[in-house]
């Protein structure tokens, strides 16, 4: 029996691709050929996919950057995933459920063996297999899988960037600098065009890069040139922006309404949060005193009107500068219930608990508890995938909060299963070392 499991576990990065990649198209054609059918799934894509399909549709049929033909055009979504979803929009409608699901693992074969192989690095195989099994465990990636959301290209983005830069950092890459530049510059510019939030991400581990490379006074073009690299590659999107709305916004906004469907999420910030038989972006509309609801004001959560995208990222910017506390008590509760939803739920606006919850909080509660571990038993590599994770996790804390299926905790959780597979070896041995 175990001869035969073996044949399962990877033994090279090669492998941990091949293993993930199959592993995801499987999962996913059952639970699309199998599952779907008893359930009632519909062939199509549902209402709960941000509109990223709906973009890549009007590109394919030269209507431009809209969600439907003739619509306002598009500010709150990046260019990124509906570029890459063009070749799957290019089926008819009712294959592209099924279409999706191969590139995407495709993704999710990439994402575990980027797993496998900092693992490795960083501990050794075995830690790197059971790494790789905790992340292939998590259901939530094949519900990211097979529908059009962002979450899957952004963790293999993420990955990816982290990863390279990381070998920058720590002057491990043998590429000359220029090459390795363009590596560090590419992956960067299609992580921030994947999702706005990543922008701080990679500009503050930019910043470290060039820090680290004047401290041992080597390198340091490298963080330069792929610096304007990434400026070069995220500017025309920009002055895209600009010439449509006559406004500088870098990448996408939508923040301004985010933060308040987060504030009116919780019943103690607004004095009339959230209220049952509302949506939360009536809601927010309503605190944030604009007229009309969520089918007349927004499109794809969403402002259609640039001028009422001011109006929240004004009033965003003063509530922060006017209560603090809350804004600290809101961020602690979302970064608690990003991991662990069900122990939130005494503050929620509405008292709701699904199963979903549940196995999130269990799943997770299981991972970090592993994690604490490995951070206590092995410091220096502990923390440094604690930061990949915190760099990932903290720019969206301030913002909407619990969304299912692990969308806004995806990209941390192949870090995190690392760190987990690190600390479950140490449970295993009958007394660990004391940590230096």
């Amino acid at each position: 029996m175990a001869g035969v499991l073996s044949i399962f576990v990877p033994k090279s990065d090669k492998q941990a691709f091949i293993l993930s990649l199959f592993l995801c198209l499987f999962v996913c054609f059952i639970i699309l050929f199998i599952v779907a059918p008893i359930t009632g799934l519909s062939q199509n894509f549902g209402a709960g996919n941000d509109g990223y399909i709906q973009l890549a549709r009007s590109l394919v049929a030269g209507d431009g950057y809209v969600f439907e033909k003739g619509g306002s055009p598009v500010f709150h979504r990046p260019p990124m995933y509906p570029l890459f979803l063009v070749p799957v929009a290019m089926f008819p409608e009712n294959l592209q459920r099924y279409i999706i699901v191969i590139p995407q693992s495709i993704l999710v074969g990439f994402i575990g063996m980027m797993i496998f192989k900092i693992a490795r690095q960083l501990y050794n195989q075995n830690i790197a297999s059971i790494a790789l099994l905790f992340f292939l465990v998590n259901p939530w990636v094949y519900w990211n899988a097979k529908n059009p959301m962002t979450a899957i290209l952004q963790t293999f983005l993420y990955l990816l960037f982290s990863y390279l830069a990381a070998m920058e950092l720590f002057d491990k890459f043998k590429f000359p600098q220029l090459l390795s530049a363009i590596f560090i510059g590419v992956s960067g510019a299609a992580l921030v065009l994947a999702h706005a939030a990543m922008l701080p991400v990679v500009f503050v581990v930019m910043l470290i890069a060039f820090a680290a490379a004047v401290k041992r006074n080597k390198r340091i073009l490298t963080p330069i040139y792929a610096g304007v690299l990434m400026l070069c590659l995220i500017t025309p999107w920009t002055y895209r922006n600009w010439m449509v709305f006559q406004r500088f916004i870098p990448v996408s906004g939508g923040g301004g309404l985010a933060y308040f469907n987060g504030n009116v999420h919780w019943d103690f910030i607004e004095s009339q949060p959230q209220q049952k038989g509302e949506t939360y972006i009536d809601a927010s509309l309503r605190i944030l005193d604009i007229d009309g609801n969520e089918a007349t004001i927004t499109h794809w959560k969403g402002f259609k009107d640039i001028r009422n995208e001011e109006i929240a990222n004004a009033k965003m910017t003063k509530d922060i500068k006017t209560r603090p506390i809350l804004f600290v008590k809101k961020v602690v509760l979302n970064a608690i219930e990003y991991y662990f939803p069900i122990l939130t739920h005494s503050f929620l606006a509405l008292k709701a608990k699904s199963m979903e919850q549940i196995a999130l909080t269990i799943f997770h509660l299981g991972l970090w508890i592993c994690a604490a571990f490995s951070i206590y038993y092995n410091r220096k590599a502990g923390l440094l995938l604690s930061a990949a994770i915190i760099f990932y996790a903290v720019w969206y804390f301030p913002f909407a909060t619990f969304i299912g299926h692990s969308l806004y905790t995806l990209g941390t959780i192949p870090f995190l299963s690392i760190l987990a597979a690190a600390g479950f070896k140490c449970l295993l041995r009958p007394f660990p070392p004391y940590p230096s």
